[in-house]
């Protein structure tokens, strides 16, 4: 049974009223497809068109930027996978397809100086062109759909429009196609039935031949009449977010100076817009651009948070600096951004806005300068962004990537990124409470269970009980929002996402339902609140491993007193000798391998012994010392559950790599033993420095004894460390209030339901209300069980100053109590 004493009279700091959020990326063909619901895939006809500074490898299987990074690519089709999951077949132009025509792409014939091509077609008589979309085209029955396109002709041509599935015809328009240069044609109609894999066909009666510029089909019903689709809008909606980060993300950097992301290039009319090859493996033609994430923050009240390109390419993918004119050029563009966001209607930039319909300025008090950059070569140019922003727009609250505080540099907020295991999450829910209230705000920019019980319930409780931690320490958290929010099901690069959607459809994740029922119940200040409770452990696995500088010799491994033997040599060759084994320096295939991982020291030894499913058990090793060197010895070294994510699509890590595997890592050196365990954003020592004797010259005895608990770690005999297996609170809570009510939120992690005993120092009345997410530990959403996991609003009774209220296993609870006015009690 947990306890939880809340005191309303000591208030702490007012809720930030700012603190959920959203953060879109175009990730998962998030974009075009999904929240902007153009239904034809490339209507631009350039996703086969590398960019100016990338090459194609390998038949265009790989994309390759200016500085060696390496993508899939496929002419344009993205993932391998997508290709065989959909079944794509074949096309030099990506989704577009002939019978009885032919078709080439033009570079000389374009719609306007920003397009690269356009498409020649040849019909022969009765000849067609058709779309398959994003994957299929699904018009839905009574809606009607927008279809437009740019075209030239020498000579009148007779052509018919239609969406089709099976031989049966949704709608059909009639165009003749004349005129000097490129024409636009419009019309529109309603669906006469429900699809789900229909294509757009272009037929040509009595044959001729065409150019296409560009080409639209969208359905006329969206969010608020701006141009984005409804059901994903409104799921957005109901989480209440206060802010929306955009445009990104990694797209932001882009891989490549040319795939960087610049406003310029996302505002105008749509077929304007030059589009740009995104790091997740497919192009976007941008029409979903800056005024459209400013008119939707508008239409749901949000606080824009706008990403700007401060000069670097991403720095995870073989990074390129923008210098000189390119830089001032970047600064430039950023500037002209603010202007169209916030400047008057007669300014440059401003009257463009005005010319997209909206003539009053929208909001803009948040700027990121880059993201996820760091080091020098950042600070150089956050300055620079810095200096020029707050110069003219002194009212704007500016975000950097790191905490450049400590390098000297000013910054209003600072960005923080968490990807891990449910874990992880809740073993620090106290991460911010000891952070210096000096310092600059935190945005918790993007989190995310990626490891383990990913998309699942547990995933989702271990968000929630970070969460509580941050709500617990909102007068330093500013803003926070989960990533990645959208994905697209047919073309998944990143798994999870919050919202999931095909053609027809969409779902959320349980994370979802926290993240709506955190942001739904929010109160006016943070109040004092403590909470007793159990501890559960961090689950662990795997044996022994050895780590450090090559040549370490060991003999007599065993486990359990049975021998033992090295079963995955991640860095290193084991080499027998006479009596003993000897780790050798990592090969040239092995430093090959560490390339395509993050952290990972190509010098360092590592091998791994014994199975990966033992938790618990004694492990014995003699390892010879030499003075001066250093011993490391891994314990629990089995892998980190997988993730869907692959730095390098076109060479995928192998299964056992030097960067999946994380032991608790036991060193001795110069006679002193540490014992710790990696974790970001650095290591944390699970025990004090002791002193541990080593004869020097000859094999030591080392043991360690573990039972999924508590681990001991023995030298010659010696107990130098024993220390328990890191845990978390078995149930977290937070507490906010308001002059009518009190909200308690209550995560609780065990596969136990809790009696919970709270005590609170004011009367509230009986009856209250509670919003509680529930079930299985791996129970997940699905298109077959959209709401298998959801939040169900539940009408309690038996409040007051002392209750009890009953938290079921593995489940988020947000209890509202109303006051009794002017009754308040001390306990």
């Amino acid at each position: 049974m947990s306890r939880i004493t809340v005191r309303t009279e000591n208030k702490r700091f007012p809720t930030a009223p700012n603190l959920y959020g959203i953060f879109f990326e175009d990730i998962n063909r998030a974009g075009d497809g999904g929240l902007y619901p153009e239904l034809l895939r490339n209507r631009s006809f350039e996703d086969s068109i590398e960019p100016k500074d990338c090459h194609t490898e390998q038949d265009g299987y790989a994309l390759v930027s200016r500085a060696g990074w390496r993508d899939e690519f496929n002419h344009g089709e993205g993932l391998s996978r997508w290709i065989r999951k959909n079944g794509t077949p074949y096309t030099p132009v990506p989704a577009w397809y002939t019978n009885h025509a032919q078709m080439c792409l033009d570079r000389d014939n374009t719609l306007n100086v920003h397009r690269q091509v356009s498409l020649a077609v040849a019909f022969e008589k009765g000849g067609e062109l058709y779309n398959t979309g994003f994957c299929g085209i699904a018009p839905k029955e009574g809606a009607r759909y927008h279809f437009y396109m740019f075209a030239r002709t020498e000579t009148p041509v007779k052509v018919s429009v239609s969406v089709e599935e099976d031989a049966h015809e949704f709608g059909k328009l009639d165009f003749l196609l004349e005129g000097d240069g490129y024409v636009r044609y419009d019309g529109s109609f309603a669906a006469d039935g429900d699809g789900r894999n229909a294509r757009l066909v272009i037929r040509c009666p009595e044959g001729g031949k065409v150019n296409f510029g560009f080409c639209s089909l969208m359905p006329e019903d969206t969010y608020m009449g701006h141009g984005l689709r409804r059901d994903l809008v409104e799921k957005l909606r109901d989480l209440k977010p206060r802010f929306l980060r955009f445009p990104g993300g990694c797209i932001v950097e882009g891989f490549s100076p040319e795939t960087a992301m610049q406003f310029k290039n996302v505002v105008g009319p749509v077929w304007e817009r030059p589009g740009h090859q995104l790091m997740w493996h497919y192009r976007s033609y941008n029409g979903l651009g800056f005024h459209e994430y400013l008119q939707l923050c508008e239409d749901l009240d949000m606080e824009p948070l706008y990403v700007c390109n401060c000069g670097l390419t991403c720095q995870g993918r073989m990074p390129e600096f923008f210098e000189g004119e390119e830089l001032e050029a970047m600064l430039q563009d950023t500037l002209y951004a603010i202007e169209y966001a916030i400047g008057d209607k007669t300014s440059e930039w401003g009257s463009l806005r005005a010319q997209m319909g909206h003539p009053e300025p929208f909001r803009l008090n948040y700027i990121e300068i880059g993201n996820e950059n760091s080091g020098e070569v950042y600070e150089v140019r956050y300055r620079k962004f810095y200096d020029a922003i707050r110069k003219r727009y002194p009212h704007i609250r500016l975000i950097a990537n790191t905490h450049l505080e400590e390098k000297g540099l000013q910054a209003d907020i600072v960005d923080e990124h968490f990807y891990s295991t449910a874990e992880f999450f809740a073993e620090n829910t106290n991460y911010y409470d000891n952070y210096d209230r000096k310092n600059p705000k935190i945005f918790l920019g993007e989190l995310a269970v990626v490891r383990g019980w990913v998309g699942q319930l547990y995933g989702a409780l271990g968000e929630a009980a970070f969460l509580i931690g941050m709500e617990r320490n909102q007068d330093v958290v500013e803003l926070a929002s989960y990533a990645p929010l959208l994905e697209n099901v047919d073309y998944n690069a990143w798994f999870p996402n919050l919202i999931r959607f095909n053609q027809r459809e969409s779902i959320a994740i349980p994370t979802y339902y926290v993240w709506k029922m955190f942001g739904n119940s929010r109160g006016e200040d943070v109040v004092e609140a403590d909470v007793e409770t159990g501890t559960l452990y961090r689950p662990v696995k795997g044996m022994a491993s050895l780590m450090g500088q090559a040549g370490l010799r060991y003999r007599n491994a065993s486990w359990n007193g049975t021998p033992v033997g090295v079963t995955h040599e991640l860095m290193g060759r084991v080499k027998e000798e006479e009596g003993s084994s000897c780790i050798l320096p990592p090969d040239e295939e092995q430093r090959a391998e560490a390339e395509k991982l993050y952290r990972v020291d190509k010098d360092r030894v590592f091998a791994v012994f014994g199975e990966e499913q033992v938790t618990s058990g004694t492990f014995d090793i003699d390892i010879y010392a030499e003075e001066g060197g250093k011993i490391c010895l891994g314990v629990y070294s089995g892998r980190m559950p997988k993730e869907v994510y692959m730095a390098d699509e076109t060479h995928p890590p192998k299964e056992w790599n030097a960067a999946n595997v994380k032991p608790f890592i036991w060193t001795l050196e110069n006679g002193v033993s540490t014992f710790r365990e990696q974790k970001f954003p650095s290591d944390r020592n699970l025990d004090e420095e002791r002193n541990a004797k080593l004869r020097y010259g000859e094999f030591n005895h080392f043991r360690y004894e573990v039972d999924g608990k508590q681990m001991k770690l023995y030298v010659n005999g010696e107990c130098i460390h024993q220390v328990n297996v890191p845990g978390f609170p078995s149930l977290s809570s937070v507490v906010c209030d308001s002059p009518s009510e009190v909200i308690i939120k209550i995560v609780n992690m065990s596969p136990e339901e809790d009696a919970v005993e709270i005590t609170l120092d004011c009367q509230v009345e009986d009856a209250y209300q509670v919003t509680l997410l529930t079930g299985e530990k791996q129970a997940e959403n699905s298109f077959e069980e959209p709401e298998k996991v959801h939040d169900v609003l539940q009408s309690h009774s038996g409040a007051s100053s002392h209750f009890y209220y009953t938290a079921p296993a593995y489940s988020v609870n947000v209890l509202r109590l109303v006051k009794v006015q002017d009754c308040c009690t001390e306990q």
